[in-house]
């Protein structure tokens, strides 16, 4: 079944073998390391199949000891079904491990028998009969709050994740994001009920989970397994503190249920980095109940474009300024103890490094009358951000955003999210279908089956990003159709090497070109060093 893996999916290879993240991760950034060559063992490899994989067990544990900075591993593989082994290719496990992540970790890999795993724990103690704590105390120390959330979302047997907290931050949500898609796409039902009191939960972090909401969770086509949902909604009562602080994990087919109950909202601070107390239990029916009781509030609003549209101006006119003194809502006064510098209102996003400049001949082009353009700027000088940019400039009725994979579409969305938090956005790629959004953001590949019924002036503004590829039929069939009154290409690398003509898809104007070595010299990017090595090795 592992040939079968697109590379898309891939996050290592070398000559001889791949790398990919485990579907059934035990641990945050557990990673599988597969032969590229079907073998069934560790011990039918080659040595130099052998070698390639111990390579990139380096690299791959370099990756996450940035990524999910793990306190240790268990590196290892089964030979043969008495092993455990149940796909017959050779795959190598790198499991990172956390402190706390079991009670008593001695004895590593010895717990493939349980029985057997520590023999350094009291002899006196038949293990079957030691019973793990039905409570313990999980804080941010370690970055572990974070570590025990990413794990329980990354648990396929949670069917149901309720999520109650205060305040909702980007810089919360942004740690969660892939998982929460993930648990979505693979069949959970996730609720998150959160509160606009004091105006502290972002707009835009909802703006982002709204966007999830709304663009396809729940939606199947004949050839997808069922798809979960995400559903949101806001305790709307200024007149009453809302502080609780709960994530619920249970499952409709085991008896299998976790909960956290404390002091963390979904912030970065909270779950990173806070003194933040929090109680992890196994008890998690009182809990349940109680989300259900306030689910069902009828002060719990779902939460909707429109809703969120006067929130935005509501938070806005609130930003840097005192409360409202009122008898009937929350004043300055009633500000309580966690709400932290993490949780005040965040920053708007503006142009920053060659986007002012590349913004500015974007409207010196259109005042030249011209209705199409190219951009070019090197990887990691913000296109997405500079699209989003002028799309808020430009003010059009309804944008369309095309690449040529999902994973850049919803990047993108969240993007435009922030800048754009009064348009709603809607997806059509794989099993998502809707061309409804304010900004629509879609595959070349999903386009293609529609794109004759499309009428050419649907979309005032259309993005091309990944411009390079534009030549393709797929591409010329949307630019022919397609009339809007502005539309915008971008790469980070227009020379081909067919030496197709881009420009020409853009009417001949290069708006701006920031390359690479523009990049490098104004300090946004940063530089390559070259090292050399004396060669004395003898060849014959």
């Amino acid at each position: 079944m592992f040939t079968t893996i697109g590379r898309e999916n891939w996050v290592g290879e070398n000559d001889l073998a791949f790398a990919i993240r485990d579907r059934f991760a035990v641990s945050p950034g557990h990673t599988l390391i597969i032969t590229k060559r079907v073998t069934p063992t560790w011990f039918d490899a080659t040595p130099e199949e052998q070698r390639a994989i111990f390579e990139l067990v380096d690299r791959v544990k370099a990756d996450l000891d940035a990524e999910v900075h793990p306190d240790g591993y268990n590196v290892g593989f089964n030979a043969g079904a008495a092993a455990g082994q149940t796909v017959d290719h050779l795959h190598v496990h790198v499991i990172p491990r956390f402190d706390g992540d079991m009670d008593d970790p001695r004895g590593g890999v010895r717990h493939v028998i349980p029985s057997k795993g520590n023999y350094l724990a009291d002899a006196t103690l038949e293990p079957d009969t030691v019973e793990p704590p039905s409570h313990d105390l999980v804080t941010t120390q370690g970055r572990r709050m974070l570590l025990e959330l990413l794990r329980c979302f990354a648990n396929d047997e949670f069917n149901r994740i309720d999520l109650l907290v205060s305040f909702v931050k980007r810089s919360g949500i942004k740690h969660l994001l892939h998982d929460l898609d993930r648990a979505v796409a693979n069949g959970a039902q996730v609720r998150l009920l959160t509160t606009n009191y004091l105006a502290i939960t972002d707009a835009r972090a909802l703006r982002i989970l709204l966007n999830r909401s709304q663009t396809g969770e729940g939606v199947t086509t004949p050839t997808e397994p069922a798809r979960g949902s995400l559903e949101i909604r806001v305790f709307n009562d200024p007149s009453t503190s809302f502080h609780p602080k709960a994530y619920l994990f249970t499952s409709d087919e085991a008896a299998v249920r976790v909960g956290f109950v404390g002091s963390s909202n979904l912030s970065d601070s909270a779950l990173t980095s806070g003194v933040e107390w929090n109680l992890r239990t196994r008890d998690t029916s009182v809990l349940t109940s109680e989300f259900e009781r306030l689910w069902s509030d009828g002060r719990s609003v779902v939460l909707t474009h429109e809703w969120l549209v006067g929130y935005e101006a509501f938070q806005a006119e609130r930003a840097g300024l005192p409360a409202p003194a009122s008898s009937s809502g929350p004043t300055a006064s009633t500000l309580d103890v966690d709400i932290v510098e993490d949780e005040t209102l965040e920053d708007v996003p503006a142009p920053r490094g060659v986007q002012p400049d590349v913004l500015a001949a974007l409207s010196a082009t259109r005042l030249d009358g011209h209705q199409a353009g190219l951009v070019v700027m090197a990887t990691g000088l913000g296109k997405t951000w500079l699209a989003a940019f002028d799309v808020a400039e430009v003010n059009p009725t309804r944008t369309l955003f095309v690449a040529h994979r999902k994973e850049i579409l919803t990047q993108a969305r969240d993007i435009f999210a922030q800048v754009l938090p009064d348009k709603r956005s809607s997806l059509w790629v794989d099993g998502e279908r809707d061309l409804s959004g304010d900004i629509v953001f879609a595959s070349i590949a999903g386009l293609a089956g529609v794109l004759p019924q499309l009428d050419p002036a649907a979309f005032d503004y259309v993005i091309v990003d990944e411009f390079h590829h534009a030549d393709a039929p797929s591409y010329r069939r949307l630019l022919v159709r397609l009339r809007p009154q502005f539309l915008l290409g971008l790469t980070a690398t227009p020379e081909r090497a067919d030496g197709a003509d881009l420009l020409a898809l853009c009417s001949d104007n290069l708006v701006h070109d920031v390359g690479l070595r523009t990049g490098i010299e104004l300090g946004l990017l940063v530089p390559f060093r070259y090292r050399g090595i004396v060669d004395v090795a003898d060849y014959t």
